[in-house]
């Protein structure tokens, strides 16, 4: 739950910039600074994304501050939120018939997921990539390919020898968005 306090922090203090820097952003805007966010912004609502805060911050990210650890951090904080919100839709049923077989640590603490709470409680992001992978969401080329992308996350959110640059995060989005129709 630190990693979620964490992000919902850094949500929450971009947030508050952006609403801080939209005046004057409206009165000096001129040429985008990063032409492919207005790219990737038209790719994800083509795809039929409601739920876009955490992509829209980390895009700002992007545009803006020129952050782009924390543009990263958002977008995949944005694919978790739309992939629980996927495994929830038919109300945990899937989820829970696969529980006790496939996920033994998490049955022993809940012998089933009622909420999106409890989703969040017990399941990390690397569960929950397992658990779309065992709900036939996706398959194991695409589950390694998204556990690669938590694993860049990773190094984002926990600052090391990592060079982030503008590019990488613009690359970052561009994968996501290949693989949001698996939550959508």
């Amino acid at each position: 739950m630190d990693d979620l306090a964490l992000i919902r922090t850094i949500a929450d203090r971009a947030s508050r910039w952006r609403a801080q820097q939209s005046e004057g952003y409206a009165i000096s805007k001129g040429p985008e600074r990063v032409p492919e966010v207005s790219e990737l912004r038209g790719e994800l609502r083509a795809l039929g994304v409601t739920e876009f805060k955490y992509f829209s911050e980390g895009l700002d990210c992007i545009q803006y501050a020129q952050a782009p650890r924390a543009a990263i951090i958002l977008g995949w904080t944005g694919f978790i939120d739309l992939l629980q919100n996927r495994i929830a839709r038919d109300g945990f049923v899937g989820l829970n018939a696969i529980l006790k077989l496939d996920f033994h640590g998490v049955y022993k603490k809940v012998s089933q997921v009622k909420s999106k709470d409890q989703l969040c409680e017990h399941f990390d992001d690397a569960l929950l990539l397992s658990a779309g992978r065992k709900l036939d969401l996706y398959k194991k080329h695409v589950w390694t390919q998204l556990d690669a992308m938590r694993d860049e996350r990773n190094n984002c959110a926990h600052v090391e020898e990592y060079a982030v640059t503008v590019r990488i995060a613009l690359g970052f989005y561009a994968k996501l968005i290949q693989y949001l129709p698996y939550t959508l």
